[in-house]
Parts: structure tokens; C-alpha cells; sequence
């Protein structure tokens, strides 16, 4: 039996059908409610709840916090309404006229870029016309129904998609990109997905990758190009060695070029050649930036990346919790 969700201040509503989740029902309608991983693991999706009750299936508790237990918020990723709901959610309306597809690409391209990153290029079947906010992300599923989610890195006006992945220590998806797949392959595609996108304002820009969490940040830096951008941008891109930052003479490049663009290189685990920035990448940014009200704040990365950076940067530096924007690799 469908239950109706309404969305506050907006006033949308939607039905939910038995099993579905929140988040799921919304982007169904054509409703965006502000998410990222669709795991459970974020929180980007966490949301207030107004009146009404939700529930969760037990492998996802663990991932609850104390306010969603009681009922107070819920991860809209996982939460199954058993009641007619209220949610206090601002729409992302940025994103109307956005269409999630599901559609077959064409391996275009496969580029290695170091011993543990490649990067896609894919061509949409013929008559699919493929949009996104750069910053959003894909789900790529292989032949054999395995699939992952990766962020767009960049697309032009073919419609052509790029993808950076990095091949993870026994990653049964990443593995067989990196080792077995080759140019011609056809995969599908559906998206896009996230909230993960600049948002409009004069304010400074601060934008912090680790690893292959560049990808959506190059898309982001490109449309600030594209839009003749002139806020201030400052880019920090962390690894664990300089092969990691497999884009590093582009960055180099941009922030010679672009007046409005600082680009900060840190690496974890530097061999005594590099006269750089080392440590954590989201402690260069705190360093660096200690003040940060009135700044946006956009990190895309591992986990303990996000989760770091959204605590440090809130409670030490003073950034609006409203405009710490993330994309958590998982």
C-alpha cells in the first residue's frame, strides 16, 4: 500500500510504494532531495521529519544516528515510510529538467594513467542525449550485473562521459576495468545521480579531492572556465604519492593560466623528493584556511576524507554546515 510524502517549505508530494525508499520515490517523481552515496553511509541525505514514521531494514541501524532512531530525522537513502510523511527537505530544484536514464555506452577510450587508475571515455547508444550537473555521478554496470558508482569527470556536447577509476585491492568492478576491459566493450549506464554541484553565490570557493575524488572536481573547474568564473577557487588535491595525483601538470597548468585558481598538491606519504605539502589534505586546508565563514566548501573522497573535513571544517573553522557540500567514494 503507497503512502504520501510531503516535502517542506516546497509543498511537493509523492507517493511511496511497499519497499521503496524516500529518496527512491522522490527521484521517481521527478523530486530531488539533496543525497550523494544512496548507501546509507553519507548522511548527505539525512532529513527532518516533520510527522510520520519511517523504518529500516536491520543491516542498515548500524548506520543511524541517535536523532534517526528516535525518530527526529531519517536517512531518506533508507527509509521506508510506514506512515503517511513530512519531511523538511529544500528541493534541489537546480536540478529540474535533469532526467535519471538508463541507457547502454560504448568503451570509447581507455587510458592508463598509473599503475592503479584509468580513466573511460563512453559514447551513449545513438539517441540517448546524456545531461548532468558536473559534480554528479553514474552507476556503471558490467555484464554480469555487477555494478559500481563512479563520478563524471567530464562530458561535452556528444554527450561523451569520463570516468577516473582507481583499481581497489580486491575490487571485483574496478579490477576488471583495469585489467580486462578493453576499448569497444558495451556497458549500461544510469544517472545521473547526487547533489554534489557549485552552487551560485560570490563567495570563495574552497575545493578538497583526495585521489581519484578529483574527478568531479575537474568537472566543477571546468564549468567555472566555461562560465568565465571569478571567485576565488582554491584546490587541494591529496594523495599518498605524486603518482596519485594523476592530473597534477593539468592543475599546474590551470592555476597558471586561470587568475582566479590556487592549487594546493599534498601528499600522505612523500619519499623525501617532493618539497611540498604533506600530511592529510583536509589539515592543509585547516591550516591554511582557519577562518572559514563565508567561504563554500565542496570535498569529494574516501570517507574518513568527508567525515573529516565536515567536522574540522564546521567546528574549528567556523564554515555553515549549509555550505559544506560533499561526494563520499564508496
Amino acid at each position: 500500500m503507497a503512502v504520501e510524502v510531503r516535502v517542506e517549505p516546497s509543498g511537493k508530494s509523492f507517493s511511496v510504494e511497499e519497499g521503496q525508499s524516500v529518496l527512491e520515490a522522490g527521484l521517481k517523481a521527478g523530486i530531488t532531495l539533496k543525497h550523494s552515496c544512496r548507501d546509507g553511509q553519507c548522511g548527505e541525505c539525512r532529513t527532518t521529519i516533520v510527522s510520520g514514521r519511517v523504518a529500516y531494514a536491520d543491516e542498515v541501524k548500524d548506520k543511524l544516528v541517535e536523532s534517526d532512531l528516535e525518530g527526529v530525522t531519517g536517512l531518506m537513502c533508507q527509509a521506508r515510510p510506514s506512515s503517511d510523511l513530512v519531511v523538511d527537505a529544500p528541493e534541489v530544484t537546480e536540478l529540474e529538467g535533469i532526467s535519471i536514464q538508463k541507457f547502454p555506452v560504448r568503451v570509447l577510450v581507455k587510458e592508463v594513467l598509473s599503475d592503479d587508475v584509468v580513466v573511460l571515455r563512453l559514447g551513449p547508444a545513438p539517441g540517448i542525449e546524456f545531461r548532468c550537473m558536473p559534480g554528479q555521478y553514474i552507476d556503471l554496470q558490467m555484464k554480469d550485473g555487477n555494478k559500481r558508482s563512479y563520478s563524471v569527470g567530464a562530458t561535452d556536447d556528444s554527450g561523451q562521459i569520463e570516468l577516473h577509476i582507481r583499481k581497489m585491492p580486491g575490487g571485483v568492478v574496478s579490477g576488471f576495468i583495469y585489467d580486462e576491459l578493453k576499448a569497444k566493450a558495451i556497458l549500461t549506464a544510469e544517472g545521473p545521480f547526487g547533489t554534489f554541484y557549485i552552487r551560485e553565490g560570490e563567495t570563495p570557493i574552497i575545493l578538497t579531492a583526495s585521489g581519484t575524488g578529483f574527478a568531479p572536481i575537474k568537472a566543477i573547474i571546468e564549468q567555472l572556465v566555461r562560465e568565465d568564473n571569478t571567485r576565488p577557487v582554491v584546490l587541494y588535491w591529496g594523495g599518498r604519492r605524486l603518482a596519485d595525483l594523476y592530473y597534477h601538470q593539468m592543475c599546474l597548468d590551470w592555476a597558471r593560466e586561470l587568475s582566479w585558481l590556487t592549487y594546493v598538491p599534498v601528499l600522505s606519504e612523500e619519499d623525501g623528493s617532493w618539497d611540498g605539502r604533506t600530511g592529510f589534505v583536509h589539515q592543509a586546508v585547516v591550516d591554511d584556511i582557519p577562518d572559514m565563514s563565508g567561504h563554500q566548501a565542496y570535498v569529494c573522497g574516501a570517507p574518513i576524507v568527508v567525515s573529516s573535513a565536515r567536522t574540522d571544517f564546521v567546528e574549528k573553522c567556523g564554515l555553515d554546515l549549509a555550505n559544506f557540500h560533499s561526494d563520499a567514494f564508496l
